[in-house]
């Protein structure tokens, strides 16, 4: 290596916590690139200027590496929708649905991890977990200011924006297409009100 030095250098003097925060950065361009079934611990490692050690010391295992991404893909979604501006109620839903598929879009192999089988059972657990968080928070975010408000309603609009992300996500339809979706299911949405 020249005398650059690597990303796992420059983290190891930043201390541990930055270690992990570097790690998951690297683990992020390599999941992009070569996604979920591509990522193994020798391309990370490689990424990363380490051995194959430190991301087993950090991680544990692959699912530990695909945890930690999904907790950043799920931050990253949750921050785009919850800042979304309070307006009327349907242009509300309208951003928050528009920010969610940007979000989607934006890192789509963070997406897929994100709301991917996780494994059964405890090693599951977490991923699961944070999906479920991820769920209730995007369904609050579409009530806007009223929270409260027909639930049902906006956990079928929660659906009908994961379809149209997945769908885009797999070329099926056009991002264009899947915004379009989102708003006739937000408009649905509104006349069911």
């Amino acid at each position: 290596m020249s005398g650059d030095s690597s990303p796992y250098d420059a983290a190891r003097a930043d201390g541990r916590e930055a270690l992990r925060r570097r790690l998951v950065h690297v683990a992020s361009g390599v999941l992009e690139r070569l996604g979920a079934d591509g990522l193994s611990m020798r391309p990370l490692a490689r990424a990363a200027g380490c051995s194959t050690m430190v991301f087993y010391t950090e991680f544990t295992n692959k699912e530990g590496v695909l945890d930690a991404l999904s907790s950043e893909a799920a931050t990253t979604l949750l921050e785009r929708i919850e800042t979304v501006a309070d307006v009327d109620l349907a242009a509300h839903r309208r951003l928050v649905a528009h920010a969610y598929l940007d979000a989607a879009f934006a890192a789509p192999e963070h997406y897929r991890v994100l709301f991917g089988r996780p494994l059964r059972g405890a090693a599951g657990a977490a991923r699961r977990d944070l999906v479920a968080t991820v769920r209730a928070r995007v369904v609050d975010a579409l009530g806007g200011e009223h929270p409260d408000a027909e639930a049902e309603i906006r956990f079928g609009l929660w659906v009908a924006l994961h379809g149209a992300a997945v769908l885009a996500l797999d070329a099926q339809i056009s991002a264009e297409d899947a915004r379009d979706a989102a708003d006739l299911a937000v408009d649905a949405a509104m006349a069911a009100s």
